[in-house]
């Protein structure tokens, strides 16, 4: 059996904080005491985030403490974006498998704490069912940690948030049993027969036709279609309508395939890269990650009504997806952006999950960026939403 729930506070004391919600995560879950305990904060002061610690650590006897420094929190009932937010899950279960880590000097090579982990995982000798991961976002390299951690152990999926900050002071933290640090992963192996099913809803659509690179070099595509790539990108986004030509180009991005030879991003998925540039004496623009020429691409916007929608659509596939089981718990690994900047107001995502998910127990956070497996290949996500369901293989 699994008994799980979730609790917030938003007191200044981060010690009262943590009592409050360990008290009612334990009496939700009717509880004495929890096995794992995740948890995530805006509290930005190094020092409170050892109370914090050891005060979830005291409360709910739990010898499994994984968590991160975030910019907002969430769970079932509210996404907080304030300076003084705590969001607790307790989970408790006599056959989930859970072996925490913390991986630390991640700036100096992600490639080797990728290996490391894989390593970690093969010396354990379970039966994986998933990877959990919360990586420093200023250290933090996805595709040299991919690398590695193919390299030692192959393929298993990986969820979890990129480290984010309230007080945006360039420093975010990772949090292992009562340890909190920086340039650091922490996280968790889990087995014992788990399932994980995953659902990524984009906040950017696409809009125009897919367009073929036809000459680009790293990251800076200069021909699109035989033409300069400058020139296309103002023709799109002379379609977008906006009072504010300034606004309009903060709000377009581009959209990467995620597989070979991908030609369709209405109904497939895609990766969504941020423009860092445009030239247009070079005719180009730089994209924020290596492109490849030959791919497809499409041009993207930012949309708060397309978002909502993709949103339902995700939720409806996801709910059919995991059915007939019924998910024990869950997390949502949200993009800063979203919430209240994308919509306007408060709750949005996490009031269109509990309509598919009443009673599913969520937590989660506001992220500088999501990690999901698609078609079985793990992805670092940006201006995304990830919703993993985690439930007991029957």
């Amino acid at each position: 059996m699994i008994r799980a729930a979730t609790a917030h506070s938003e007191s200044n004391s981060i010690s009262k904080a943590a009592e409050q919600a360990c008290h009612t995560a334990l009496a939700k879950a009717k509880i004495q005491s929890a096995d794992i305990a995740f948890v995530f904060t805006t509290c930005h002061e190094p020092q409170k985030h050892e109370t914090l610690l050891q005060t979830i650590s005291r409360v709910t006897g739990a010898k499994n403490i994984i968590g991160s420094s975030a910019y907002g929190v969430i769970t079932e009932e509210a996404e907080l974006e304030s300076d003084h937010a705590v969001a607790i899950m307790l989970v408790a279960s006599d056959f989930i498998e859970c072996t925490p880590f913390l991986m630390k000097n991640l700036q100096e090579s992600s490639l080797t704490v990728g290996r490391n982990i894989g390593d970690l995982i093969r010396g354990e000798c379970l039966l994986p069912s998933f990877l959990m991961l919360l990586p420093d976002a200023f250290s933090f390299q996805s595709h040299m940690f991919f690398d590695g951690f193919e390299q030692a152990y192959g393929y298993l999926p990986m969820i979890g948030g990129i480290s984010s900050e309230h007080e945006m002071d360039q420093k975010v933290y990772q949090f292992m049993g009562k340890e909190a640090t920086y340039d650091a992963i922490a996280g968790a192996i889990f087995g014992g027969n788990l399932r994980v099913t995953s659902g990524i809803t984009q906040s950017c659509q696409p809009f125009g036709e897919p367009l073929q690179i036809t000459r680009a070099t790293g990251n800076e595509i200069y021909e699109m279609n035989g033409r300069p790539a400058y020139d296309i990108f103002l023709e799109h986004v002379s379609k977008i309508e906006s009072g504010n030509p300034e606004q309009a180009f903060q709000n377009v991005f581009l959209g990467l395939p995620t597989r070979s030879f991908q030609t369709d991003f209405a109904e497939s998925h895609y990766l969504i890269r941020n423009i860092l540039s445009v030239n247009a004496k070079k005719g180009m623009l730089s994209c924020a990650a290596p492109v490849e020429q030959g791919d497809f691409v499409t041009f993207t916007v930012r949309d708060p009504k397309g978002a909502r929608q993709n949103m339902t659509n995700m939720l409806d596939n996801l709910k059919h997806r995991v059915e007939p089981d019924k998910p024990d718990f869950g997390f949502y690994f949200n993009f800063c952006t979203r919430g209240q900047t994308l919509y306007g107001e408060a709750n949005q995502d996490i009031s269109m999950i509990r309509k598919f998910f009443p009673d599913v127990p969520i937590i989660g956070f506001f992220t500088y960026g999501e990690l999901a497996p698609l078609d079985y290949v793990n992805h670092l996500h940006h201006y995304s939403g990830v919703l993993s369901l985690v439930s007991h293989n029957r």
